[in-house]
């Protein structure tokens, strides 16, 4: 299996936890008692908005997705459109659709790469406060580098170099992309967590099938997209169990290190929980692969009636 990269390199870290651990009982529960339905894909309609060809597509959801990382702050970013105001990652994500409407040359890496300072602040932040700009920055430049200098300037060549296939797209990010090598360390070994190289793999996909266009093949090779949201709402629903000072820190909203210990074994046991979680569902006669019982993590975890706070940390990563 294609996804054992991630899956075997963050079980050690599952199995030496000592902050973090996975509730099979409230899998099976969970299993039981959630309905077929909202294990369906829902909730992210934006992708038919998208303007431009399959190829500006793939471009634009690549630089979407270069920049689909650390989105809490005490202002989330803000957008109205349509009637409707979108929040945090779907406000900048609507904020770059609209640029790309009024001015088509943000499909090209070209451009990122000689846009202004100013300008990625104007188009990115919309009303609120986005952290990590500079860094927003340079991925935006990095990005563009790569994709000029190993595809000419096209993410359809890097798609169609791996025959259109999730997992190989989401490797070939890791490998070729900087910002999107998603590896920390746990007692010194190497855990791969391809959060946003993974979650660009399937976001090209569903934003072509939104515009009627053939998707990728093995999107059901993916595995969890290891977040601050997902563990979030596995908590709600006691899946996720943490330690008293863990869950106090962060309750209280301390700000977790990245590579810490705590933060490794989060993203680890979200990983696994939500592939047991996968086998759970199947069980009984609910299959559901990796990523739409993720999308379905994601979305309760935007809910208000979710219980718990999310770990805060600074990163590219997420």
């Amino acid at each position: 299996m294609a996804q054992m990269l991630v899956l075997d390199s963050t079980r050690p870290v599952v199995e030496q936890a000592t902050h973090v651990s996975i509730d099979d009982d409230a899998i099976a529960q969970w299993a039981a008692d959630v309905p077929r339905a909202a294990l369906q894909p829902a909730g992210h309609e934006l992708f038919a908005s998208l303007p431009g060809t399959r190829e500006q597509i793939a471009n634009l959801i690549l630089l979407i997705d270069s920049l689909n990382f650390c989105f809490w702050s005490s202002e989330p970013i803000t957008i109205s459109w349509r009637g409707k105001t979108y929040r945090r990652f779907e406000a900048m994500f609507v904020s770059l659709l609209l640029a790309a409407k009024l001015e088509p040359e943000w499909f090209n890496p070209e451009h990122w790469l000689e846009v202004s300072r100013d300008e990625i602040h104007q188009v990115l932040s919309g009303h609120g406060r986005l952290l990590m700009m500079d860094e927003r920055e340079d991925a935006i430049r990095q990005t563009a580098r790569v994709l000029i200098d190993r595809f000419d300037g096209q993410f359809i060549h890097a798609i169609e170099s791996v025959n259109r296939k999730a997992w190989p797209l989401a490797v070939l990010l890791m490998t070729n992309f900087d910002s999107f090598q998603d590896v920390a360390t746990f007692n010194n070994l190497p855990v791969c967590f391809m959060k946003r190289a993974q979650i660009c793999a399937l976001d090209v996909s569903m934003a072509w099938q939104a515009q009627d266009l053939p998707p990728l093949d093995g999107l059901d090779e993916l595995t969890a997209f290891a977040d601050y949201r997902v563990p979030q709402a596995l908590r709600h629903l006691g899946i996720l169990q943490l330690a008293p000072e863990l869950a106090e820190d962060i309750e209280a909203e301390r700000v977790i290190e990245a590579n810490a210990e705590q933060e490794v074994e989060i993203r680890a046991a979200t990983i696994h929980a939500v592939d047991r979680m996968r086998v759970a569902v199947e069980k009984a006669g609910k299959k559901a692969p990796a990523w739409q019982i993720d999308w379905y993590l994601w979305l309760l975890a935007r809910g208000d009636d979710i219980t718990v706070n999310h770990h805060r940390t600074r990163t590219i990563s997420y």
